[in-house]
């Protein structure tokens, strides 16, 4: 028991002595910090639970995460906006995705993270505001101005009053790093 309690007691104070170099809003805190933003072009097939493919166009704002942000500022917060319309109904999303992302050389990263998503759709009867959550994974590509990326994202809806928008997305983001 006794070196169970000392086991525990080391790992936590590692964890702490981790965590310490860890940065806590550093939008704010930390005059180095740099957001080095990312606007791109995105189009997506959209796989929504029983229904078929639909294309989706948008924006995509991705940064340094201001709010926390690990020893090598490997965190980026992706912004997304698209929409797509198909048989007369439209569906306009916002999602919101911290990435943890990993190097691989040559301008070459891989990230993955948490999801949030908003998914408005309108059609012939009222709309609706669905909120879910998923998972997001992608590779990109940066060298200098110019940014490509791809992504693979899950969402798990809310369903309101029958309507219902679980989906999985893969997609492609052409843009310019600022």
């Amino acid at each position: 028991m006794k070196k169970s309690l000392i086991a525990i007691a080391l790992l936590g104070a590692t964890t702490l002595a981790s965590a310490q170099s860890w940065k806590f809003l550093p939008l704010f805190n930390d005059p180095a910090h740099k957001l080095q933003p990312t606007l791109a072009l995105t189009v997506d097939n959209v796989k929504p639970d029983g229904a078929s493919s639909v294309t989706s166009t948008g924006l995509e704002f991705n940064f340094n995460c201001g709010l926390i942000q690990d020893p090598d500022n490997r965190i980026r917060t992706s912004l997304k906006l698209h929409r797509s319309k198909e048989d007369g109904l439209t569906a306009t999303t916002f999602e919101l995705s911290p990435r943890y992302t990993l190097p691989l050389g040559n301008g070459l990263s891989v990230g993955a993270g948490p999801s949030l998503a908003s998914v408005r759709l309108t059609g012939a009867g009222p709309s609706k505001s669905l909120w879910g959550a998923g998972l997001a994974v992608g590779g990109e590509w940066r060298t200098g101005a110019m940014f490509v990326g791809a992504d693979l994202r899950w969402h798990d809806m809310q369903k309101k009053d029958g309507a219902a928008y679980d989906h999985t997305s893969v997609g492609v983001r052409v843009g310019i790093n600022f």
